[in-house]
């Protein structure tokens, strides 16, 4: 039986020109939603925020069911088999204006009008979510499950030899018995650290991407791990660059090392500090400034031994083609073209979320080129001497 029910939201709300204010105060939504950041839904003041009675019959009327806001068979048993089949029986997507109530927090693009799933409060749904129908996280989803598989095959074929350091590293480099098995040995560490780097950040967006619409408690949590897959990434990213570029020299390898290492963790305890998560332009500014300093090291390298010598021992041109594919997917991301010039029309396929999943996986497979260049030049270099 269909009845209506009244719920407590914030008096600043405003429902006209597709524009909406408020903060629903059952914790369906919060101003921690991205939907409070975007240009054309903007947060309202937790300081000014007296319940009042939402005016039903005044611009729209919003019908409970057991279907309640998006939130499924919330009186029905528990069973995920039950849920999921009666899920079958109703659409697994919403309107517009049903999520703009409802998931608030998956609405971080006011550009994408429809495909917005249910708050299925269920892993499992959530999982079931990315085969069962399409919807605006689809190919989210499997850009980045897909570069995880690929990046954990590559993994695979090194497993066979040896994963960590030898444990007297430093020795091992500089004695005479130092043989070419032992150096493969070390090669190959840095570049199984950038896989598992890369299997880390995509299997986390892919997390988070899936569970998003599980609830808004554990999307903001899902989304705090995505922010530390990419600071992951990041740090994985040029560690075999300073490995390789400063071989010969330990100081230069040491301050690098302990630099980038120190920058991704003071970036992660911001991205994971609930303190800074509400400052937008801070994270921003975060990553920026943590991409800005990956790129110290390879400047270092141009200027102290040039550019062909750099060219040829770390496939700088490679480096330099995921570097754009980063820039470029990161622009798109950011002023969030096609959809922005046509609203509604790249909800499902090609949004410029989409496209900058995709952009990443494309840079991190040319680094990945460039990392196993390196591997040959540097052994081909070592065996001349």
């Amino acid at each position: 039986m269909l009845y209506k029910e009244s719920i407590k939201i914030n008096t600043s709300y405003l429902l006209s020109h597709n524009t909406l204010k408020y903060q629903v105060s059952k914790g369906i939504t919060d101003v921690d939603s991205p939907l409070f950041e975007s240009p054309l839904y903007s947060s309202a003041s937790s300081d000014d925020s007296t319940p009042i009675e939402f005016p039903w019959n005044h611009h729209i009327a919003l019908q409970r069911s057991d279907n309640y806001f998006g939130y499924p068979f919330r009186n029905h048993s528990n069973d995920d088999h039950e849920r999921e089949k009666a899920l079958r029986t109703t659409s697994p997507t919403i309107t517009h204006q049903e999520a703009l109530v409802s998931v608030g927090w998956q609405m971080d693009n006011p550009y994408i009008l429809t495909g917005y799933r249910r708050a299925l409060g269920s892993v499992s749904l959530c999982v079931y979510s990315i085969f069962g129908y399409l919807h605006n996280e689809t190919f989210n989803i499997l850009t980045h499950l897909i570069g995880a598989l690929i990046f954990s095959k590559f993994l695979v074929e090194y497993l066979p030899s040896r994963i960590i350091y030898p444990i007297n590293y430093w020795i091992v480099l500089e004695s005479p018995q130092n043989t070419p098995q032992n150096k493969e040995y070390i090669d190959l560490t840095f570049l199984k650290t950038y896989l598992v780097c890369c299997i880390i950040c995509l299997s986390m967006s892919a997390s988070f991407h899936t569970l998003n619409c599980h609830s808004s408690k554990v999307s903001h949590r899902a989304h705090r791990c995505d922010y530390c897959g990419i600071v992951v990434l990041a740090v994985g990213s040029i560690l075999p660059v300073i490995q390789y570029g400063f071989y010969d020299q330990e100081i230069w390898q040491l301050f690098y090392s302990g630099f980038i290492v120190l920058t991704g963790s003071i970036s992660g305890f911001i991205v994971l500090s609930r303190k800074y998560r509400r400052r937008r332009l801070l994270r921003i500014s975060t990553f920026l400034i943590l991409g800005f300093s990956t790129l110290i090291p390879i400047f270092h390298l141009l200027i102290t031994q040039g550019y062909d010598v750099v060219k040829q021992n770390l496939l700088i041109n490679w480096m330099f083609k995921a570097g754009f594919c980063y820039l470029l997917g990161t622009s798109i991301y950011a002023t969030r073209y096609p959809e922005r010039l046509y609203p509604g029309k790249f909800d499902i396929f090609f949004s410029s979320h989409q496209i900058f999943h995709f952009l990443v996986v494309c840079g991190a497979l040319c680094q990945y080129v460039a990392i196993r260049g390196m591997i040959f030049f540097h052994n081909k270099r070592s065996d001349n001497l």
